[in-house]
């Protein structure tokens, strides 16, 4: 009821329900940063890139900064506990006009996270099937898989998070199982390893960088394929009205989970490094890491490594569905605060499921249909390494922008001696929040600066004609809402019009159980 109270405060009805607790919110969180999956699908091609300095040189760079960006991220997500995630905090600490380019570019940033994702999967299963199952049904069976994949995370994300939260928490439990009994397998079962521990520094003759690239850009391509990992650092933000006491719970869970996630992937990787096999091929071997970790554990038997199969493919399945899950509520807050169009509709909640069922439709329909012209260009093939690169290089560009506003937003005010007393939430950093949001823009800003010097000249000149475009509505949008009555009170934040009262009638559709 507290919870409740504190956002009809803001402005809002609580019409999502509070089922989320501290270890549902830790599995969507550390869910949404995919670990075994990424050592699938992501590990192989950053390692072709930069080699093995990439994990002993880049991976503690990466988790330091990453860490450091969750905690300026949990300070505000602990000041601002709503739906809206980074919209409400670039809009609370920057104003209507940056709320707006920092939710439209997190919106983008998740979809294209969410396509990368389930691209990435359909080509891995398709492949799966035909390597042990000795099928190959052409290029209609991964249209196929794409409309499976995303029709059933869709229908899970229309059932609730009631079920989301279990589900996420369940996932996150068996891949820290799964890490341990890697671990023990390989430290048991497999020792000594086929190269020293010194290999990552990057000086042994079978490290450096793979032909054809710089030691220095080869090196920045692999830490960026990395960085795709600890994308979604910030969806716990987005699910703040289904969590109980969320200015605690969603802080925690975002810093629990990237520290989890930094030194839980620095072991399997380091562990997968000093075992794989590079053969003749060098550093391009490295791109079959996937395939020779799966196929690895048939040492323990078929029925192990069918077991291995099906999680990792359940686990990169529930990484889609918490990308499903960020995007959908930050459209939805943005429609309830008609910053998007068709806001009466987005801003639906259903009344049976208690979910924002329009906005989930939305999200998966959006995404499912950029996935199918995607792989419609490539013909119905595995879709190229550069399609992909790109789309990660997108995705980079467009959340590390999206976070970047508000903590710039914050600092800049923290510096010019603003009240900002109302970015002040139970979890913060005290006197040390300054240093670390100074850390996490500077971070944020040159890895975004660092994606499109990589892009194509045609995705960049693209990119600019869309950000033209995209600008123009947003000011449209912006003046539009201007002429509303303000969303900010003195000593405290309001996102709405609404009265309490008003609040109250909207919620006897909505009770609490």
């Amino acid at each position: 009821m507290q919870d409740k109270h504190d956002l009809n405060g803001i402005g809002f009805a609580q019409q999502l329900t509070r089922h989320m607790g501290g270890l549902s919110l830790f599995g969507l969180s550390f869910t949404s940063l995919s670990m075994l999956g990424g050592a699938v699908l992501f590990l192989g091609p950053a390692l072709a890139a930069g080699g093995p300095a990439v994990i002993g040189v880049g991976w503690p760079v990466l988790t330091f900064l990453g860490i450091v960006t969750a905690s300026s991220l949990a300070a505000l997500a602990s000041a601002i506990p709503t739906a809206g995630g980074c919209y409400h905090w670039a809009l609370s600490a920057g104003g209507r006009r940056m709320g707006l380019w920092s939710g439209w570019l997190h919106f983008l940033g998740t979809i294209l996270l969410l396509v990368t994702t389930n691209l990435l999967l359909a080509d891995w299963l398709y492949k799966v099937m035909e390597t042990r199952l000795g099928y190959a049904g052409g290029g209609e069976l991964y249209y196929a898989l794409l409309i499976v994949l995303f029709l059933t995370q869709a229908l899970l994300n229309v059932r609730g998070v009631h079920s989301l939260g279990k589900i996420a928490g369940i996932s996150s439990g068996l891949q820290l199982l799964v890490w341990l009994a890697i671990i023990l397998f390989f430290v048991a079962a497999a020792w000594p390893a086929s190269y020293p521990f010194q290999m990552l520094s990057g000086t042994d003759p079978i490290a450096g960088s793979a032909p054809g690239n710089s030691s220095q850009s080869g090196m920045l391509i692999g830490m960026l394929m990395l960085q795709r990992l600890f994308l979604g650092i910030d969806h716990a933000g987005q699910m703040a009205e289904e969590t109980r006491d969320p200015r605690i719970i969603v802080p925690w869970s975002i810093f629990f989970s990237s520290v989890a996630f930094g030194l839980f992937g620095f072991i399997l990787f380091v562990l997968l490094l000093m075992w794989f096999p590079l053969g003749s091929e060098g550093l391009y071997g490295y791109s079959d890491i996937g395939t020779w970790f799966i196929t690895f554990w048939t040492k323990w038997g078929a029925m192990s490594n069918t077991i291995l199969l099906l999680l990792i493919i359940s686990f990169m399945w529930m990484n889609g569905n918490a990308s499903v899950a960020a995007a959908s509520r930050t459209l939805f807050a943005m429609a309830r605060d008609e910053a998007a169009p068709f806001s009466n509709r987005l801003s639906a909640v259903s009344v049976l499921y208690r979910t924002p069922l329009r906005a989930v439709l939305a999200v998966s329909i959006v995404a499912g249909v950029a996935s199918l012209v995607l792989k419609a260009v490539a013909a119905g093939a595995m879709t190229p390494q550069t399609t992909l690169l790109q789309l990660i290089l997108l995705s980079v560009a467009a959340l590390h922008i999206a976070m970047a506003l508000p903590i710039g937003a914050k600092l800049y005010g923290e510096m010019t001696n603003r009240n900002l007393s109302k970015l002040k939430g139970p979890w913060n950093l005290g006197a040390y929040g300054v240093f670390a949001d100074a850390i996490s823009v500077c971070w944020l800003s040159i890895s975004a600066a660092a994606a499109f010097a990589f892009m194509n000249p045609v995705v960049l000149l693209s990119i600019t004609i869309a950000v033209l475009i995209g600008g123009l509505l947003i000011e449209w949008k912006y003046r539009a809402l201007l002429k509303k009555v303000p969303f900010k009170v003195v000593g405290s934040i309001r996102f709405s019009r609404r009265s309490i009262d008003e609040c109250i009638r909207i919620e006897r559709k909505f009770p609490q159980h």
